[in-house]
């Protein structure tokens, strides 16, 4: 009889050897082969939506219909973390002290501008003054359901791009779940995120394999009951924004993008603004001195004093350089100028931002000669460390002065991304009246700040301090003595004037009216 049952054993066991157990490694070999495919095709897609910072319904059909070449069947998990950033007012006590209450900037975005809230009836009437201009910071998780919802349905879309009127009258119940999308104007129904958003796939097999059949019979059930052989867990940063379309037309016409009426040559160009003390005119529309460029690496100067701008890491692709005749910067190019340090100076750009509340950079330095001294135009995002400041521009001088090194006049104007804006710093001595045979009745030392012909100033009888030897004026960031410059801003430019004098503030809102027309700002 023992005799009986060892021959069965070692048949059984022959079996299980000879047999299941090359079939079972043959099966499990197969879960491998797709447990690769499946971490690919995640990867591939995880990092595709990452990229453009946006889902389409196509784009996940074709996601599913690629896991299933491995012949399994999934549970997909997606999950968007969104970081918001919601511009808010706060208003503070006389002493700065105390917060009084917040204003959603949305809503109270004119009464910010004019300096003053009032609230005529309810709780909270009042009017509240020291208003300063800062942000909440929020995240919140998103599930598969709700993004699916989005690109599957056409009642869960908000199409956000609407005057601040409409949106006051906007009813709350209306507005959708998922407030971070909306219906860009094309067919397609797109699940938006934002840059610094994290995106996260998570996917497991729901069927059971062949390799598990074989293992759980083999053992008589004995296993582990989990039968997922396929787990794969992947996510990133959102690092693009690819659902905003562009405002503007044909890169290959040598006209501005915002006004097709431009001027015919540069003469007209470059006599249209004001010409005594000017250094330097730089225009996108002519980069390469009477025509444009998209391959361009020299800005040519058209005043007539040949100061050209030599451009330094630009890729001179989709995103990093000549686009739509403005240059395109991405945080990493800047562009180097002459030596154009002066104790009176004009600097003037027309300026476009991709994002106002950019975690990597929250100051911006747009055009400046700033190394331990100098003049330069800075954007203050919203997100900037001083709250004072956010959202505005600056025009920072540096001076000699111990107790006070920085001079700056703020301009009041809340900047918003994707929109033109004509910037114009100006310091030293103004002639504010003119007579006849150049001479002047009376004079003043100033520093002058204007965002769209909306001029601001403050005295200016400091003594101006030289940036370090070896510095440049620089577009897009903060110059190093010598070489380089330390890069920072991310948006387009497209225009540049530098004057060897202060402009008065009649001459700035002389300039803007040409800017004005000529980019079609509002």
């Amino acid at each position: 009889m023992d005799g009986v049952l060892q021959r069965v054993v070692s048949i059984l066991i022959a079996v299980v050897i000879f047999f299941i157990l090359p079939v079972y490694i043959a099966y499990e070999k197969k879960d491998d082969i797709s447990y690769a495919l499946a971490l690919k095709i995640t990867t591939d897609f995880v990092d595709n939506v990452n990229s453009r910072g946006y889902i389409t319904s196509e784009m996940y059909d074709e996601f599913i219909a690629d896991l299933a070449v491995t012949q399994n069947s999934y549970d997909v998990y997606m999950e968007h973390t969104a970081k918001k950033y919601n511009p808010v007012i706060y208003s503070y006590s006389d002493d700065m002290s105390t917060i009084r209450s917040k204003f959603d900037y949305n809503l109270y975005k004119e009464d910010f501008e004019d300096g003053e809230i009032v609230i005529d009836s309810g709780p909270n009437a009042g009017t509240y003054n020291n208003l300063i201009l800062a942000y909440d910071l929020s995240e919140k998780k998103y599930t598969e359901e709700q993004i699916l919802d989005v690109i599957s349905s056409t009642d869960k879309t908000l199409n956000i791009d609407m005057s601040l009127d409409t949106y006051k009258n906007l009813d709350y119940r209306s507005l959708p779940g998922v407030t971070s999308i909306y219906m860009p104007e094309h067919d397609t129904k797109v699940y938006t995120m934002n840059k610094g958003d994290e995106f996260n796939v998570i996917i497991k097999n729901k069927n059971t394999t062949v390799a598990t059949t074989i293992y759980n019979v083999v053992t008589l059930g004995a296993a582990d009951t989990n039968n997922t052989r396929i787990y794969v867990n992947y996510g990133g940063t959102v690092k693009g924004e690819g659902y905003i379309e562009k405002t503007v037309e044909d890169d290959s016409k040598n006209y501005n993008p915002e006004n097709d009426n431009s001027d015919s040559n540069t003469s007209s160009l470059v006599n249209s603004y004001i010409t005594r003390g000017l250094v330097l005119l730089l225009n996108g529309e002519y980069n390469d001195g009477t025509s444009h460029s998209n391959s361009a690496s020299v800005w040519k100067d058209l005043s007539g004093n040949g100061n050209n701008a030599i451009l330094s890491g630009f890729d001179f692709n989709d995103e990093s350089g000549w686009i739509y005749n403005g240059l395109h910067f991405t945080g990493k190019e800047y562009v180097a100028l002459n030596d154009f340090n002066s104790s009176q100076m004009t600097i003037e750009m027309v300026v476009k931002f991709d994002s106002v509340s950019d975690v990597d950079t929250p100051s911006q330095s747009v055009l400046s000669c700033i190394n331990n001294g100098g003049a330069g135009i800075i954007f203050n995002q919203l997100n900037a460390t001083d709250i004072s400041k956010r959202g505005k521009f600056s025009f920072d001088v540096y001076t000699s002065n111990e107790d006070s090194q920085i001079s700056s006049v703020v301009a009041p104007t809340i900047v918003q991304a994707n929109k033109i804006y004509s910037v114009s710093g100006s310091v030293g001595t103004m002639a504010l009246e003119q007579q006849e045979g150049d001479d002047f009745a009376y004079e003043t030392n100033a520093q002058l700040l204007s965002v769209n012909g909306k001029v601001d100033g403050i005295p200016f009888n400091d003594t101006y301090k030289a940036p370090a030897s070896g510095s440049t004026f620089v577009i897009g960031g903060n110059p190093l003595a010598g070489a380089g410059a330390q890069t920072q801003f991310k948006g387009t430019i497209y225009c540049i004037r530098i004057y060897n004098r202060a402009l008065t503030e009649e001459e700035i809102k002389q300039n803007y009216e040409i800017d004005k027309q000529r980019y079609g700002i509002e």
